[in-house]
């Protein structure tokens, strides 16, 4: 079954994504850029985020799981690796297994009636910003020594959202279904969401065969891994 899931975010506090390389930027946590130097969301970071919720979910539905499922994630050397494969390795694959999707960066579009020549004009200099933070060691509580770092955040604007595309293949509904209630599970995305950067809302549309089917009856077959 052909999978086409449409994606379109916006969000509601300013937030920080990147990609843990050096980039050309004086902050220690830079943003993550396309070649046009805009901020992106790249397509691992929520691939990760929403695998971690959608393992959450089925382990929350199958209950007891499997023994056969022998997959402990995040780590590699774990996960599925014969023929028995937990449903979470089918769907985002593993070291052994090919992911059956694929998750396209989202980029930044500007959503106007008169759009400006570019994201920037909406928000004059103050685009992006950096804030500075500190470390904290958790066992005394207080603020560590030489552990000033800054983050580089940028700001929401109506405006601004961002739209992507999950696409693959899938051999049943409910791995449909379980792939949405995970994407519908991630209220927040970046880092220091603690602190209430990266809080968004995320439109969703999906066709399955080249055939457009509603969200929330899709989502409501992920109770059939109960059975």
């Amino acid at each position: 079954m052909k999978v086409d899931i449409y994606l379109k975010a916006a969000f509601d506090t300013p937030f920080n994504i990147g990609t843990g390389m050096l980039a050309e930027s004086i902050a220690d946590k830079p943003l993550a850029k396309d070649a046009s130097r805009r901020p992106m969301i790249p397509g691992s970071t929520l691939k990760g985020r929403v695998r971690h919720e959608c393992e959450r979910i089925i382990r929350a539905l199958i209950d007891p799981w499997p023994k056969d499922w022998e997959c402990e994630a995040p780590d590699p050397k774990e996960m599925c690796k014969g023929s028995n494969i937990c449903p979470i390795c089918q769907i985002f694959g593993s070291p052994w297994h090919p992911s059956r999707i694929i998750f396209d960066n989202l980029t930044l579009e500007i959503m106007a009636k008169a759009p400006p020549r570019n994201w920037k004009q909406l928000h004059g200099i103050r685009a992006t910003d950096l804030r500075a933070g500190v470390g904290i060691n958790r066992e005394r509580g207080v603020a560590e020594d030489d552990l000033l770092y800054s983050t580089e955040t940028f700001s929401p604007h109506p405006a601004l959202v961002y739209q992507g595309h999950i696409n693959g293949s899938l051999q049943e509904r409910k791995e449909v279904a379980l792939l949405l209630a995970g994407l519908r599970s991630v209220p927040a995305l970046g880092s220091s969401r603690s602190r209430g950067l990266g809080w968004w809302h995320l439109e969703i549309s999906v066709k399955l065969d080249g055939q457009s089917t509603p969200v929330d009856e899709l989502i409501q077959e992920v109770g059939k891994w109960c059975h």
